[in-house]
């Protein structure tokens, strides 16, 4: 195969009215998959941020028309009016009150997101990975239809190629010491994480934080991944002064020392997909600029003006929704190209 893959980071604003119900949901990550993949001239991957998926949980209860007040509130208030039927879900499963109620919403919650972007990669022709959300295991078999088979609640993106098939989960291993332990998610397993093959390439997801810890990309080199999505939902301003370090900001900790910084000097990584949330969802207002990066060893004369080899593109600010590209040479699995090129970042339309 000959010619160039096309790399996009959606840069996706959250917002209530669009997770209303299903159909508004899917039309909404169809039509900036299809941006995303416009004009690609060979094999499109398209990642979506972290998160994107979770106030689907809203959606499933009917009460997404209370998301203006934040996500917790409206999925308590629901439970709250079903009090026999949250019990009941925190006895079978054997959990606490938050799972519980997540066990309940999750085979409808699972069957909105699957479906949404399912269509994403088919309206496309892309591999599509679908940000995350908040979810137990679900599955599906033939005499119970869709049910949760672990109620534990995870950080999990999923990933669809290009025919809509649902073909891997990535659950974050590593979580945040805030919020995501407040709530009571279970950590994923390093060792779970998947290298995916497929039409864009050998495939890695690592939710987050987990992009920035480098033994789990020491395991996808290992393993063959050349291509790694990491998507993320940064909810600090991006200009504060980094806490790990307040000399610098928190936009050039990312873009410095982020995913870009671990995928130097790998042995078979070579691109890098990150795209972030923003817009504010309460109690959530994340901030971040999407980019898409490279191993410099492997991608020679990649880079931005002012920015140093290695970054690709990169999205206007830190708070617009917008569509990131690069076309870049295929990656060895898929036969390597010739020359980087096609690097973009817009707005998208409407926003």
């Amino acid at each position: 195969m000959t010619g160039t893959l096309r790399l996009a980071a959606v840069q996706m604003h959250w917002r209530a009215a669009d997770y209303a119900d299903g159909a508004t949901f899917a039309a909404r990550v169809v039509d900036l998959a299809r941006q995303a993949a416009a004009g690609a001239a060979g094999p499109v991957l398209v990642g979506f941020p972290e998160l994107v998926g979770l106030p689907l949980l809203a959606t499933a209860a009917g009460v997404a028309d209370r998301l203006e007040e934040g996500l917790a509130p409206a999925l308590f208030g629901w439970a709250a009016r079903r009090p026999g039927r949250w019990l009941a879900s925190a006895w079978r499963h054997r959990v606490g009150p938050l799972p519980a109620l997540v066990a309940e919403l999750a085979p409808a919650a699972f069957a909105l997101q699957r479906d949404a972007f399912a269509a994403a990669a088919r309206a496309a022709g892309a591999t599509v990975v679908a940000g995350s959300a908040f979810l137990p295991t679900v599955a599906f078999e033939a005499a119970r239809g869709l049910h949760v088979v672990d109620a534990r609640v995870r950080n999990v993106a999923l990933v669809f190629v290009p025919n809509g098939a649902l073909v891997g989960r990535a659950a974050k291993a590593y979580l945040t010491a805030g919020a995501e332990r407040r709530v009571g998610l279970t950590a994923g397993r390093v060792e779970d994480l998947p290298v995916l093959p497929g039409a864009a390439g050998r495939l890695a997801v690592a939710v987050c934080l987990d992009g920035w810890y480098h033994h789990v990309l020491e395991r996808f080199d290992g393993r063959g991944a050349e291509v790694l999505v990491q998507p993320s939902a940064n909810d600090a301003a991006w200009h504060r002064p980094w806490p790990p370090d307040p000399t610098r900001t928190e936009e050039d900790a990312w873009l410095r020392s982020g995913l870009r910084a671990g995928l130097q000097g790998r042995a078979s990584l070579r691109y890098g997909v990150n795209p972030m949330l923003v817009g504010d969802l309460a109690p959530l207002a994340p901030r971040g600029r999407s980019a898409i990066v490279a191993n410099a060893d492997l991608v020679p004369g990649a880079g931005l003006p002012g920015w140093g080899p290695g970054l690709l593109a990169l999205a206007p600010d830190d708070v617009s929704e917008a569509v990131v590209t690069a076309d870049v040479p295929l990656p060895p699995s898929l036969g390597a190209g010739e020359a980087v090129g096609g690097a973009t970042a817009k707005a998208a339309s409407g926003r």
